[in-house]
């Protein structure tokens, strides 16, 4: 049975005991977890990116993405606000863009 964010939300602040840091790194094990297959889709930031951190998991079983923020420092690494401020339902969209490039 597929299930909303907030309920996918709540198991995960229930079984990631390390916090939202835990869950946005992926240093947890799915089984455990026992929301079938979650597979990070994208991720940016990081040393030379910014200071916008996110990753963007997919629970492919309940055909939902979940996008985990944060800020990255060098001499800190990546901070989270919580995890209702840090995290957010959302899907992928299809963008056509222009760019102009040398020849």
């Amino acid at each position: 049975m597929k299930k909303t964010f907030q309920e996918i939300l709540d198991i995960l602040k229930e079984k990631c005991e390390d916090g939202v840091s835990q869950f946005a790194y992926g240093d947890f094990d799915q089984e455990e977890i026992g929301l079938g297959e979650i597979k990070e889709v994208e991720q940016h930031g990081g040393e030379g990116e910014g200071s916008n951190w996110y990753s963007v998991k997919h629970f492919i079983e309940h055909d939902l993405y979940i996008k985990v923020s944060g800020w990255y420092s060098s001499y800190h690494g990546t901070d989270f606000n919580g995890w209702e401020d840090s995290c957010e339902e959302v899907k992928p969209q299809e963008k056509t863009i222009t760019v102009y490039e040398s020849k």
